[in-house]
């Protein structure tokens, strides 16, 4: 008898540590934004980071710990509203919706995109549009909620967490269309926060203003558990703050950076255990899913042919470029100091990354990309590849008429056109001058007659 209440009492022990650990006990918030449609990092230099295929590694690891997690976007997928961010913003939602994101909060960019785009992907892409106080009135219809609410139910206890999501009205722009509405953010958070703090276990907001508005906010909404906020922060690491007991958080700018906010459950009472921001660098490899998808979104830039679509601008005075190859004819010892620098190859790099046509990739490793007889494509331009001649000095037809005319003087301001501190942080124009200065050569002035 004594035997077998012993082999009772271990069955039912095993059994009730079975059941304490068949849910988990803790979950977590992962946050992105700010994109600004930085699909991938550029490549100009080393150490970059950010991009989505990292990101897409990163999610998975926390996926792969088996705890519920929520991944969520703040807002600002582009940086401007041309047809290559419309392009990019159909890719991000993709990319959003394989990394299981449960919602997009939408910011003054999103806003400013074609609203028959921003239909399309609020209807048709997994990621759910967020704004509690944006109304856009379009001719097509926009799905955007004003609140959501996600069920836990693999915490042991079911845990309800609701998210909303407002957009600074300092942020707006002229481009911002007359049938959307953009309410004052505490008016429009009032009747929701108001109605959910009795009923979920966890508020957060995703607050698309400046750090300061976010801390007011939390002042006024002190049932707010958690705020993901920021805007044009570059250092989010070193600006995690708090009003009272709710941390304001950003992920930064660019996607270069991630956010968690790890909570753990016990019964119905939810404990934040930490909140952190995490630089996305080559600690995480790229996925390969996410590296399809962007081979996706380089072929859908070739087959629309974008880069013969970008404006030209007309050049001053009558002047067009004539290719690095003229200025050979006089300045041989010139030309082939130059062919051996990495600016006679800044063609070749874009083809070897697969970005040979890419608008914004282009200019800058091309001769007058942009301007009327300047780079179009590969097959009309090829004298035009490279960061030429003409890139530094400046459309050379006329000084080719006269050549004793002044011409082609340069100096920092025209390096920084392209080296500037998104692409080339470590630019010293005293240390790269050196890499590029041109050998000493003796032409004697000519007149013509």
């Amino acid at each position: 008898m004594k035997k077998l209440l012993l082999y009772l009492s271990i069955f039912f022990l095993v059994l009730s540590q079975e059941k304490s650990h068949a849910h988990s006990s803790e979950f977590t918030i992962i946050f992105s934004g700010e994109e600004l449609g930085n699909l991938e990092p550029c490549g100009c230099y080393e150490g970059q980071l950010g991009g989505i295929a990292k990101r897409y590694s990163f999610i998975d690891f926390f996926r792969k710990q088996k705890n519920p997690i929520l991944p969520i976007s703040f807002g600002d997928l582009l940086k401007s509203c041309g047809r290559q961010d419309e392009i990019k913003m159909e890719t991000l939602c993709r990319a959003l919706g394989f990394m299981g994101y449960v919602l997009h909060n939408l910011g003054e960019k999103d806003i400013e995109i074609n609203p028959q785009v921003l239909s399309f992907l609020s209807q048709t892409q997994s990621v759910e549009f967020l704004s509690t106080n944006v109304n856009i009135d379009a001719p097509f219809p926009i799905k955007i909620n004003q609140t959501i609410i996600k069920d836990c139910f693999d915490l042991g206890s079911p845990v309800k967490i609701a998210f909303l999501g407002i957009l600074s009205r300092s942020l707006l722009g002229s481009n911002v269309n007359e049938y959307i509405t953009v309410s004052e953010p505490t008016k429009a958070l009032k009747p929701f926060i108001k109605q959910l703090k009795n009923k979920v276990n966890l508020i957060v907001l995703l607050s698309h203003a400046t750090m300061e508005e976010s801390r007011e906010i939390a002042k006024c909404f002190p049932d707010i558990g958690l705020i993901i906020t920021g805007h044009h922060i570059e250092e989010p690491q070193d600006s995690i703050t708090y009003v009272n007991n709710t941390p304001i958080v950003s992920a930064g700018t660019g996607g270069k950076y991630i956010g968690i906010a790890k909570y753990g459950v016990n019964k119905k009472t939810i404990e934040r255990k930490t909140v952190e921001v995490i630089p996305l660098d080559h600690t995480y490899n790229d996925s390969q899913e996410m590296v399809a998808l962007l081979q996706e979104y380089q072929h859908a830039l070739t087959e629309e042919d974008l880069l013969s679509k970008i404006p030209q601008a007309p050049l001053p005075n009558g002047l067009s470029y004539t290719g690095s190859f003229t200025c050979s004819v006089c300045h041989k010892r010139i030309y082939d100091h130059w062919y051996k620098t990495l600016h006679a190859k800044a063609y070749n790099t874009l083809v070897e990354a697969g970005h040979q046509y890419d608008p914004e990739c282009i200019k800058c490793h091309t001769t007058g990309y942009g301007d009327i007889s300047g780079f179009l494509n590969y097959e009309k331009s090829q004298s035009l590849i490279n960061a030429g001649c003409e890139s530094c000095h400046g459309a050379g037809n006329n000084h080719i008429k006269n050549v004793n005319e002044a011409y082609g003087s340069t100096d920092e301001r025209s390096c920084e056109l392209c080296h500037d501190s998104e692409h080339s942080p470590k630019f010293q124009y005293k240390e790269y001058w050196k890499k590029i200065a041109h050998p000493k050569e003796s032409l004697k002035k000519t007149s013509r007659k």
